[in-house]
């Protein structure tokens, strides 16, 4: 069965095509007949009215990689599928009238949200990777940025550094990541011990979680969160968690809570907010344990 036929009403008075579909107004009929001696004019002029489709299908380029999807170029430019695909794969010469339509449509400016256009996939991989830090799965992840969860996973475990993402997926992981920062998955209906082996997972991979990064860090190139570094060593990573427990107690979480969320030993962050509250460290050996004061 073939494609249905564009009715006449879907173009404006005036319009050759409307004409060729059964419209017989005066509008109409002065607007093929001006149409006609054009083409007539060009003929006699030695240009016709065929072209070649390349530079036409160049602004469909143009057009897509500014994030416009093929069918809102067809509706902008006013010209059926078939015609349009023939043009972007410039299969044969295309009608004057046709490429002056698809010049016609301007791109979108590249800082319009929700575009297609490429960015720097850094910020977009880090946010994704502190949410599983924080225990998101990327099954939830994919849900809410309606992706499936391999994309996701992908993204997790990409170059920061030389991966490009689209804007709209780019949109959509930065609201996502303002929105559940700081949020437990098991106040959304994720079963804990799922999202307690996500949390495992993630620090075993170095990913900081929510807590540990201001807006702007996600997409600087500069800042390296010392919990990826590969060489971090036991006195750092001891600081950097020290951080994260004093960050989280001033929000007032429980103790459980914040060993929850970073995927840590309850005892261990009792231990380290009684240092904070008290400024009494306690220093684990081998062997024996000994405390001593220390500036708060």
């Amino acid at each position: 069965m073939g494609r249905p036929a564009i009715p006449a009403e879907a173009f404006e008075h005036g319009d050759p095509r409307r004409y060729r579909r059964g419209c017989r107004c005066t509008t109409c009929k002065t607007g093929v007949t001006a149409a006609v001696r054009r083409q007539r004019y060009l003929r006699a002029t030695g240009r016709g009215a065929t072209v070649s489709p390349q530079r036409a299908a160049r602004h469909i380029e143009l057009l897509r990689n500014h994030g416009m999807s093929d069918k809102e170029i067809q509706a902008e430019a006013g010209v059926c599928q078939n015609v349009f695909y023939r043009i972007a794969m410039q299969r044969s010469e295309i009608h004057r009238a046709s490429e002056t339509r698809i010049l016609a449509v301007r791109p979108r400016q590249i800082d319009e949200p929700r575009s297609g256009i490429h960015l720097p996939g850094r910020g977009t991989i880090l946010r994704l990777r502190a949410l599983a830090a924080d225990g998101w799965s990327a099954a939830q992840l994919g849900e809410h940025c309606g992706k499936h969860k391999q994309f996701i996973v992908h993204l997790q475990n990409s170059d920061p550094d030389t991966t490009v993402v689209r804007r709209w997926v780019a949109d959509y992981v930065t609201a996502l990541s303002n929105q559940l920062a700081g949020q437990r998955p098991e106040d959304h209906g994720a079963a804990a011990h799922i999202a307690e082996r996500i949390r495992k997972t993630a620090a075993r991979k170095g990913w900081a979680g929510t807590a540990y990064w201001d807006p702007d860090d996600y997409d600087n190139p500069d800042f390296k969160p010392a919990i990826s570094d590969n060489s971090v060593n036991v006195h750092q990573l001891g600081a950097l968690r020290r951080a994260e427990i004093t960050h989280l107690l001033s929000f007032n979480l429980s103790h459980v809570e914040i060993a929850s969320r970073l995927g840590m030993n309850a005892d261990y962050v009792r231990d380290i907010a009684r240092e904070i509250t008290t400024g009494v460290r306690r220093i684990r050996t081998t062997g024996q344990q000994a405390a001593h004061q220390t500036a708060a």
